[in-house]
């Protein structure tokens, strides 16, 4: 399992510690720079090699070769007043990497492309001395996609994307009650369905399906005892559908809106079982909506500057609330200057974020007490990313 672990760190070259502050309970939306200037509003224009995340049908979009690498980097902190005293995460900045190669085949209607990013991710660590301990004091979720992609321009209008995807995944629990702690891993295939239509100049639509997939976690449960027990969990990982609609009244301007769907409702629960004991984290989560929208300014000296506005709903009710995903609505502001010449661009960005504080005053029983307060999130992050075409 270490070894894996190694693997996946090494591939994505920097350390992979994200944390659920940027997107609805454990989902990243944020991937590449560009698209996060523009309130991650890009599904419709999908115009270089992070097409294979945002709308693999745009890969038709592209001439020749082209390596695009992308660092998101942010800083979250969450803090908890509640009966039994506080508690608080750190803030320190951490990374999420991705990288995306593209292809066009010359003299034929396809292109290929190829990502390695992280879709969804969780890590949280509020202290072993958290009054809400025994119900789960520290998570981390490193959730790695290999993705292969494959379009088709149908037309100079209409292309078509579709691509399978190799999944791994890693899950570790802490808690100081009877679950004690887990760490586990696991493998599973995925795959992404896309359009993109461009009726005119002026005009651009795109939709793109991400599959769904399930992970059976299978690793070591350490409990009371100060010895490792083989165990196994189960969890979903749900589908989701963007929309997106791009208007572009000249070369200088392009405007779009994406509606972003993840269907959490398949989330029911995680259940961690070996051959003594049986633990369950009721989740029940909802599904929620991503509402994205920017704007992009291009000029002629090949700068461009873009802003945008996410809204993210919150999926986790408080029902089945629990720190470990200290989920809320939350509100993005982003702005991003970048420059594109012959053979290479560059994007540099800036967001940050506000949600109401959320109080929770309905978890079931025996959390009540130890989980019920208020909560807050307050977050800021850097983007960049470099392409290189040839």
């Amino acid at each position: 399992m270490k070894n894996k672990k190694f693997v996946i760190k090494t591939i994505l070259i920097l350390s992979l510690i994200p944390s659920i502050g940027e997107s609805a309970a454990t989902r990243i939306a944020y991937i590449d720079a560009f698209a996060t200037a523009r309130g991650n509003a890009f599904t419709a224009t999908a115009d270089n090699a992070s097409a294979v995340f945002y709308n693999s049908a745009g890969l038709s979009l592209i001439e020749g070769t082209e390596i695009h690498v992308n660092g998101y980097f942010f800083s979250a902190e969450n803090t908890y007043d509640g009966f039994l005293g506080n508690a608080e995460t750190d803030d320190d900045f951490q990374a999420i990497p991705s990288i995306f190669l593209a292809h066009n085949l010359k003299d034929f209607p396809i292109s290929l492309g190829f990502g390695v990013y992280a879709p969804f991710a969780l890590g949280v660590d509020w202290g072993e001395d958290a009054p809400f301990a025994p119900i789960g004091y520290e998570a981390d979720l490193y959730y790695i996609k290999y993705h292969f992609a494959i379009a088709w321009q149908i037309t100079e209008k209409l292309s078509v994307g579709i691509g399978p995807s190799y999944d791994n995944a890693d899950i570790e629990l802490k808690t100081t009650g009877p679950l004690g702690s887990f760490d586990g891993d696991d493998e599973a295939i995925g795959f992404s369905i896309s359009i993109l239509w461009q009726p005119s100049d002026k005009h651009s639509f795109g939709l793109n399906y991400q599959g769904p997939t399930t992970m059976d976690f299978k690793g070591n449960q350490t409990e009371a005892a100060p010895f490792a027990i083989p165990s196994k969990g189960k969890l979903d990982f749900p589908e989701s559908i963007v929309v997106g609609y791009s208007w572009r009244p000249n070369e200088k301007w392009n405007a779009e809106f994406n509606l972003d769907w993840t269907n959490w409702d398949k989330v029911d629960d995680l259940t961690i079982l070996n051959e003594f004991t049986s633990n369950t984290i009721l989740l029940n989560w909802e599904s929620a909506f991503i509402w994205e929208a920017g704007l992009t300014r291009y000029f002629d000296n090949g700068l461009n500057i873009s802003g945008g506005y996410t809204y993210i709903e919150n999926a986790v009710p408080d029902e089945t609330f629990t720190p470990l995903v200290p989920d809320a609505d939350r509100h993005f502001f982003s702005f991003g200057v970048g420059g594109d010449y012959k053979d290479f661009s560059w994007q540099l960005v800036y967001q940050f974020s506000y949600d109401s504080e959320r109080t929770v005053a309905d978890s079931p029983a025996p959390s009540t007490i130890l989980t019920d307060g208020d909560y807050d999130i307050q977050s800021q992050s850097v983007a960049i990313s470099g392409t290189y075409r040839f």
